[in-house]
């Protein structure tokens, strides 16, 4: 079975318009008839009934359907295990990334990684770090990276590069004055978190509990779940948040936020790629880890 055909046939099952279909694909109205016309030859029945003004899925049509992602699932899966086996860096690589790592991180990597391979293809999805889990085991994606240890069976962590979680104040608030944080002052502040299920968020909990902060203790004034929406409500002075340093660079530059350790326990954690285990291991994923892994400004 044809894997173009099958592509027309699920863009024109969607908009039931064979030129809607064809705008879609970059294809005339022609062009998405005989491929249909095809594709019905070939199976042997009517999928489209266009008696009428309307198109309309047949039975036939409908049972393709509701196979044909699986269909051309296979196809690209084909296609990874083949470059995979020949060593060969092209075709697509779906990526799912923490949002430190994914945000702030990746994007120069992905650029050095497109400039070496031209027909690579990249595909990036950007959640928290159990959503990313959740990704790759629903395959989803070729490879994941995050920046928490995640227990799940079937799954493979590699770890990369260490991180630093620091303190983050406005530029005019009483912490900008001191080297470090002391625990007590940190609970003595509104606090802005990241959504629950995100990695900072767990090993920001974790690290103050075994620090002898009781999380009760913590003064939470909001939960978001973007970090460009927490830098910017600390720099309205909402609170303070906890987060990566590797997050920062432009408003430590413009000088509107400040970050700061935590004194005498520092908020330390490892980033990893994560894998399927006995997965098959794409040249394009091995090659973005070993740049992950290499330290980078």
């Amino acid at each position: 079975m044809d894997e173009r055909r099958l592509q027309v046939f699920r863009a024109v099952a969607r908009e039931l318009n064979f030129s809607r279909a064809g705008l879609a694909l970059h294809l005339s109205q022609s062009a998405v008839s005989q491929q249909i016309a095809a594709l019905e030859l070939e199976l042997g029945g009517t999928l489209f009934d266009r008696s009428r003004r309307r198109v309309r899925l047949t039975p036939a049509g409908v049972a393709l359907l509701n196979r044909v992602d699986a269909l051309l699932g296979e196809f690209a899966e084909a296609r990874r295990a083949v470059a995979a086996a020949r060593g060969v860096v092209e075709g697509e690589l779906r990526v799912a990334a923490s949002r430190t790592i994914g945000t702030y991180i990746l994007p120069r990597l992905l650029a050095t990684l497109g400039r070496r391979h031209p027909a690579l293809r990249l595909e990036v999805t950007i959640e928290n770090s159990e959503r990313v889990v959740q990704t790759l085991l629903a395959g989803h994606a070729d490879i994941g990276y995050i920046e928490d240890t995640v227990a799940h069976a079937g799954i493979v962590l590699s770890p990369l590069l260490e991180d630093e979680l620091e303190i983050v104040a406005a530029a005019s608030h009483r912490f900008a004055s001191m080297d470090q944080i002391p625990i007590d002052d940190l609970a003595s502040e509104p606090l802005i978190m990241r959504e629950i299920g995100s990695g900072t968020r767990r090993v920001s909990e974790e690290h103050l509990q075994a620090a002898g902060l009781r999380l009760d203790q913590l003064k939470i004034a909001a939960e978001l779940t973007g970090i460009e929406a927490i830098k910017a409500a600390v720099e309205a002075g909402l609170g303070v948040t906890i987060v990566s340093r590797a997050t920062l660079a432009k408003e430590l530059a413009l000088g509107t936020l400040v970050s700061r350790p935590l004194a005498d326990t520092p908020i330390r954690r490892s980033m990893f790629a994560v894998t399927i285990a006995g997965g098959i291991q794409l040249p394009a994923a091995r090659e973005l880890t070993s740049l992950l892994a290499t330290p980078h400004p």
